[in-house]
């Protein structure tokens, strides 16, 4: 049977309000929001550059918390998502997560953050960045050392000492050799974003500084022993 024009535009013009509704009807909205706390003191922050992540698209957004912490934002589509935070002088190592995928439009997703003011003599650890055991040169997340680097740019006419923990694991002096190794490693990577040499000080405490009491001997379990393995940094006027 021959089909004339008369019938077929119709048709395609038809399909292709179908399909327009079909694929309109298939992209969720939801509400994200937020609020930012200082870590120290539990009050708001203003002024947060917080960076949402897409991870199943790459879309990225920018949006700044207002003068009470807060910050709202429409994501499209189920996926799972990051969220970072950034603000000159302060620190943030923790990408955060959450998760479209199965809510209803109607579930407002409510997260709230802390972030970090970086204050001179007061030492702070760097949880998320760890070495692959027993390497000297393979860090995690080494996107972290990158953050550091940028914050003390933000402190230029200070030194700056990052000192490399391990645990009681291993001979003394092995752990020693190590951690200043990994310290002097990590010094090099800020030289290398334009971080001055004689700004930088890099030590190795090896397993002399222990958080808890897993030391030489002590029978404790892998998470106690991991307790004991970080990197450092502490900011001093100069």
């Amino acid at each position: 049977m021959r089909i004339t024009n008369r019938f077929l535009y119709p048709l395609i013009t038809l399909f292709i309000c179908c399909f327009s509704l079909v694929t309109n009807a298939s992209v969720k909205e939801y509400t994200l929001k937020g609020l930012y706390l200082d870590s120290n003191t539990g009050l708001t922050v203003e002024g947060v550059k917080v960076c949402v992540v897409n991870t199943k698209s790459g879309a990225k957004t920018t949006i700044y918390t207002d003068q009470e912490g807060k910050f709202v934002l429409t994501l499209n589509g189920e996926s799972d998502f990051t969220v970072h935070g950034t603000k000159k002088k302060y620190f943030d190592q923790k990408v955060h997560s959450f998760s479209t995928i199965g809510k209803d439009e109607s579930d407002v997703i409510d997260v709230t953050y802390t972030i970090n003011e970086v204050k001179l003599n007061v030492p702070y650890m760097l949880n998320t960045v760890d070495f692959e055991i027993n390497s000297t040169f393979e860090i995690k997340n080494e996107d972290q050392i990158d953050a550091l680097g940028d914050l003390l740019k933000d402190f230029p006419n200070v030194t700056v000492y990052i000192t490399v923990h391990s645990d009681s694991r291993g001979a003394d002096e092995f752990n020693l050799e190590m951690t200043r190794r990994r310290a002097e490693y990590i010094r090099e990577l800020l030289m290398a974003k334009g971080l001055s040499a004689n700004r930088l000080i890099a030590k190795g405490a090896g397993e002399s500084e222990l958080m808890n009491e897993c030391g030489n001997g002590v029978r404790c379990s892998n998470q106690k022993h991991l307790e004991n393995r970080r990197i450092e940094f502490l900011l001093v006027r100069k």
